[in-house]
C-alpha cells in the first residue's frame, strides 16, 4: 500500500549557507524498484511526469515551486538518496547539487535512458537508478541543478530553483512532496525544463514541459527548519495524476 500524496503550493528563496558536515561518501548506484515497494513508489512518482511538449502554464508552475525547508532540515541526515524516474530530453543532460553554497558536485554525469519516454538507444541508465549522496550532519540546506546537455558541451547553461540564478531568470524546476506511511519517509519529487527561455513554437525553442530530467530525493525532511520569510501554505491541493506519463515524439 502507498501512501497518500499531497501537493504543496510552494515557494523558493536563495538556499542560505550553513554549518555542515559530510558523513559519508556517496554510493554505487542501486535501484529504487528493487522491492515490491519500492517498485509501488516508482510507478507513483512516474505518474507525475508531464506529457512531452505539454506546456506548464504559470498558474501551474506558482503552486509546483520548491519550497526551501523541503530541502532544508537542522538534524541532520543518515543518508541522503536520489532516483532517477524518467527523462524527456534529446540533451544529455547533467544532474548536480551543491550542500550549504559549496561547490557543485555531479550525481550523474549522463541521464540518458533506453527505458525512457524519450528513449536513447545508448542510454546509459535504468528508470529508477539511484545513488546515496551520503549523510549529512547539523543545520543543512541542498540545492539541486542541471547543466543542460553537459555530457557534450562543456559551457551548457546551469538550471536550479531559484530563478534569479538561471540565465533566463526563469522557473525551470517544480516539485511535488510526498510522505510515504509504509515506511515513514518523505519524499520531494523534482522536474526539470532543460531548455533556455519562455515557451515558444521554434525548433530549438523551449516547449516548457519539466519532464526533461524528473528525480526522487528520500532523506530530506526529518526535522525541517522553518524558513520564517516563506509562509506555510494555506491548503492542501489534491495529487492530480498526469495521464499519458511521456509523448513519443522526439523534440530537438
Amino acid at each position: 500500500m502507498v501512501a497518500t500524496i499531497n501537493l504543496k503550493p510552494v515557494v523558493l528563496p536563495v538556499f542560505l549557507a550553513a554549518s555542515i558536515g559530510l558523513v559519508s561518501a556517496p554510493a554505487n548506484a542501486f535501484s529504487l524498484r528493487d522491492t515490491e515497494h519500492g517498485e509501488s513508489l516508482f510507478q507513483v512518482f512516474n505518474s507525475l511526469v508531464q506529457i512531452e511538449s505539454f506546456q506548464l502554464m504559470d498558474e501551474e508552475l506558482n503552486v509546483r515551486k520548491l519550497r526551501a525547508e523541503s530541502l532544508r532540515w537542522a538534524g541532520g541526515s543518515e543518508s541522503v538518496d536520489i532516483f532517477l524516474i524518467n527523462e524527456g530530453a534529446g540533451f544529455r543532460n547533467q544532474l548536480l547539487f551543491t550542500a550549504n553554497g559549496n561547490e557543485p558536485q555531479m550525481i550523474f554525469a549522463d541521464i540518458s535512458s533506453k527505458e525512457s519516454g524519450l528513449p536513447e538507444i545508448d542510454g546509459t541508465m535504468a528508470l529508477g537508478e539511484g545513488k546515496s549522496l551520503g549523510g549529512f550532519s547539523g543545520d543543512t540546506s541542498l540545492n539541486f541543478l542541471i547543466k543542460a546537455n553537459g555530457l557534450l558541451d562543456p559551457n551548457g547553461y546551469i538550471y536550479g530553483a531559484n530563478p534569479e540564478l538561471n540565465p533566463d531568470k526563469l522557473q525551470h524546476v517544480i516539485a511535488y512532496e510526498y510522505f510515504d506511511e509504509v515506511m515513514s519517509e518523505s519524499w520531494v519529487i523534482l522536474g526539470f525544463e532543460d531548455l533556455y527561455g519562455e515557451y515558444s513554437t521554434e525548433v530549438d525553442g523551449s516547449d516548457r514541459d519539466f519532464n526533461d530530467v524528473v528525480v526522487a530525493i528520500k532523506g530530506v525532511a526529518s526535522d525541517p527548519v522553518e524558513t520564517e520569510d516563506v509562509p506555510e501554505p494555506s491548503a492542501m491541493l489534491s495529487l492530480m495524476v498526469i495521464s499519458g506519463l511521456m509523448g513519443v515524439t522526439r523534440r530537438r
